[in-house]
C-alpha cells in the first residue's frame, strides 16, 4: 500500500503509511492493521470531504477487537488512550450462508467510524 491516512493533531496535519502502523504494531497481526487502515482509509473522507478530520474526534466501533487493528485504530486516531474505542460483536453477524459478514453504514468492514459527541483533546 502506498496511500497514506491523514489526520489532524491539534492544529497539525499528519500522515500514516500502512508501513508506519506496520512498524508501531509489529509482526505479528498484519491482516487486523489493514482492516484498520482500509476502513479509516475510506471512512474518514466521508466524516469530512473538506479535509482531515481531528484525530482526537474519531469515536471507533468495531467488531474485531484483535491487536492489529487496535494497534493501527490506536495510532491514528488516538481512540483506544481516549475511549473512544469500543468493540461491539453485534457489528459482526452471520449472513443468510452462515459465513460471517459484517455491515457499517452499508459496507463489508465490521466497523463503524464517527465524529465523537464529546471530543475532548485528551
Amino acid at each position: 500500500m502506498t496511500s497514506a491516512i491523514e489526520v489532524v493533531d491539534r492544529g497539525r496535519l499528519i500522515a500514516f503509511s500502512f508501513e508506519d502502523l506496520m512498524k508501531y504494531h509489529g509482526p505479528g497481526s498484519p491482516g487486523g492493521v489493514a482492516h484498520a487502515f482500509k476502513v479509516l482509509e475510506r471512512a474518514l473522507p466521508l466524516l469530512d470531504p473538506n479535509g482531515p478530520c481531528e484525530r482526537r474526534e474519531i469515536l471507533v466501533e468495531t467488531a474485531f477487537g484483535g491487536p492489529g487493528a487496535r494497534d493501527a485504530f490506536e495510532m491514528i486516531t488516538r481512540a483506544v488512550t481516549g475511549d473512544r474505542f469500543h468493540i461491539d460483536a453485534a457489528l459482526a453477524r452471520p449472513d443468510v450462508a452462515g459465513r460471517w459478514s459484517a455491515s457499517c453504514s452499508g459496507s463489508a468492514t465490521g466497523s463503524a467510524v464517527r465524529r465523537s459527541r464529546s471530543a475532548t483533546g485528551s
